[in-house]
């Protein structure tokens, strides 16, 4: 008997991967392989929570005719939303993704080329072109006004100028503040030579 990963509630997430798509499949009867040829079909509302997660994922997916609460598409690949209604969307570190007829109330892409975007609905569709994928030459310094690296760098100078036996701590800070820009600096370096995204027929609900 296939592990339960999913509790049917309406309020539970859902969390799709690669590593757990064939214990899914058995679960929710989903059909289709995940192969270009054979997409795996998600559209069972009545089976499914209202907010979804697929991440680290390859698989070609077909979702349609639902209405999602949030979507959230991360380090993925070959998804096709279709005819559905999503409150909140993030994408993140993505390609090769195709929007057809959906109504999107709030957006976020990031890190994401090479996809396509056809007679979309969305409430914020001044977000849609914003150049969310340039590569910064200096991580550091293109991330030097948000408040978090401002905090962790503040932490890292008190803590290692303190002379104090917490001065740890700052490295701790001093670390956390490279891992956060130069992981940002990796998602804009894998993403740079894909194509730009396409967008054809969108519209402002």
């Amino acid at each position: 008997m296939a592990q339960n990963l999913l509790t049917h509630n309406k309020s539970k997430i859902i969390k799709i991967s690669d590593k757990k798509i064939d214990a899914l499949k058995i679960e929710m009867n989903w059909e289709g392989d995940g192969s270009s040829l054979d997409p795996i079909v998600i559209d069972q509302v009545e089976t499914l929570p209202l907010f979804i997660k697929i991440s680290r994922s390859r698989s070609y997916y077909q979702i349609k005719n639902l209405v999602i609460d949030k979507l959230i598409c991360r380090n993925a690949q070959n998804i096709s939303i279709e005819n559905c209604t999503i409150k909140h969307l993030v994408i993140e570190g993505c390609e090769n993704l195709t929007l057809l007829n959906n109504t999107i109330l709030k957006l976020k892409i990031v890190f994401t080329r090479g996809s396509t975007f056809i007679d979309n609905k969305f409430a914020q569709i001044d977000k849609l072109k914003q150049n969310y994928y340039t590569t910064q030459g200096n991580p550091l310094v293109g991330q030097v006004l948000n408040p978090l690296t401002c905090c962790l760098s503040f932490i890292a100078v008190s803590m290692l100028l303190s002379r104090t036996p917490i001065w740890f701590i700052g490295l701790i800070s001093l670390g956390l503040l490279l891992y956060l820009n130069f992981s940002a600096f990796i998602k804009q370096k894998r993403i740079q030579d894909k194509p730009d995204n396409t967008y054809v027929n969108n519209m402002e609900v």
